[in-house]
C-alpha cells in the first residue's frame, strides 16, 4: 500500500454550503478568545438540546485543563478552532472546536504512537444564524462540520509522527447512532474485551465498547477523500 509522505498536510480551507456554494474556513490553534466567544454565542444553543452529547460542556474549563494537569500536559495537548473566515469583514467566526492529546498509544497496537481526540464540538445552525455581526442566511450555512472537525485530528496526527493514527471515545449518550457515524468515516471500534493501553483513558473511561480508532491506512484514505476541500 502506498502510504504517501504526509508532511505538511494542509487543514481544510473551505466547506460546502446548504445552497450549493462554498464558504472559506480557517483552522487555527485555539485561543482563550475563541472559547469565551463560544461560551457566549454558541454553547447556549447547544445547552438547549438535551440530546446533544456536548450539552452542558464548559470549554472555559476544558481549555485551561491542558495547562494544569501534568498527566495531561505530558501528552502534548493541543486545541484547534475551525472558523468561518469572512475576508470582506475580517471576522473569524468559530464554528467547531477540537481538543486532542498529541501523544498517546494506538488502541490496536500499543507499541505505536497515536493521538487521542479528547473533545470535539460543532456549532448548531441556529447559533450561526443568530450572529449579529455576521449576517448569514440558511443557504450560506457550512455543511460537514463534524467531518471537517474530525479531519483536524487526523491532520494533526499525520503531521506529528503518528502517521494518521487517532483514537477517541464515542460518548455512550450518543448511542449507536454516534458510534455508527464514526464508523462511516472509516474508524474501527475496539472490541469490549480488548485491553486499553495505559494512559489517561484508563483513569477515566474503561473499555465500554465505544472506543474508536483510525489505522494508518484508514486515516490516509479519509484524508485523501477530503483533499478537494483543502
Amino acid at each position: 500500500m502506498d502510504l504517501r509522505r504526509f508532511t505538511g498536510v494542509r487543514f481544510i480551507s473551505r466547506a460546502p454550503t446548504r445552497g450549493g456554494g462554498e464558504v472559506a474556513l480557517r483552522v487555527t490553534r485555539m485561543e482563550a478568545s475563541h472559547v469565551l466567544w463560544w461560551h457566549a454565542h454558541v454553547q447556549p444553543f447547544i445547552d438547549e438540546d438535551p440530546k446533544r452529547v456536548d450539552n452542558d460542556w464548559n470549554w472555559m474549563l476544558f481549555f485551561p485543563l491542558t495547562r494544569i494537569f501534568g498527566i495531561v500536559t505530558a501528552r502534548r495537548p493541543v486545541g484547534y478552532t475551525v472558523g468561518i473566515a469572512a475576508h470582506d469583514t475580517g471576522h473569524f467566526i468559530p464554528c467547531a472546536l477540537v481538543m486532542l492529546l498529541g501523544r498517546d498509544r494506538a488502541l490496536d497496537n500499543h507499541a505505536k504512537r497515536s493521538t487521542f481526540t479528547w473533545y470535539l464540538t460543532t456549532a448548531p445552525d441556529e447559533a450561526l444564524l443568530d450572529i449579529k455581526d455576521y449576517q448569514m442566511d440558511e443557504d450560506q450555512l457550512p455543511k460537514r462540520l463534524g467531518t471537517i472537525a474530525l479531519d483536524v485530528s487526523v491532520t494533526h496526527s499525520l503531521n506529528h509522527v503518528a502517521r494518521g493514527r487517532m483514537s477517541l471515545h464515542s460518548d455512550p449518550k450518543g448511542g449507536e447512532w454516534l458510534l455508527g457515524w464514526y464508523q462511516k468515516r472509516g474508524m474501527a471500534v475496539l472490541p469490549e474485551d480488548e485491553k486499553l493501553p495505559m494512559g489517561p483513558r484508563r483513569l477515566f473511561k474503561p473499555n465500554d465498547g465505544h472506543y474508536c480508532y483510525y489505522t494508518v491506512a484508514a486515516a490516509v484514505a479519509e484524508s485523501r477523500a477530503l483533499d478537494e476541500l483543502r
